[in-house]
């Protein structure tokens, strides 16, 4: 899932309760709170892991010795094929 992606669960998560309180959406257009927290919750996890891959990638883009920081990215799992090609020059 990209951040992109994401971002638009959020907001439709967001249009979902805003829903709640208008009588002319349909049931499919809303969301309970219990469930928009549980959304919320999923993507502080995604977010964090996304946290995670910056700081590795700030990590072995410093890294002048043994190896290539992208091929050590890809090697831990860090980075995906896509993500190591952004990083090479």
């Amino acid at each position: 899932m990209s951040l992109e992606a994401l971002k638009a669960h959020l907001f439709e998560t967001l249009e979902g309760v805003k829903n709640l309180s208008d009588d002319t959406a349909s049931p499919c257009e809303k969301i309970s709170i219990d469930q928009a927290k549980q959304i919320v919750s999923v993507a502080d996890t995604i977010i964090d892991i996304y946290k995670v891959q910056v700081d590795a990638f700030k990590t072995f883009a410093g890294l002048d010795n043994v190896a290539n920081p992208a091929s050590m990215m890809k090697a831990i799992g860090v980075a995906t094929d896509d993500n190591v090609k952004l990083l090479e020059p």
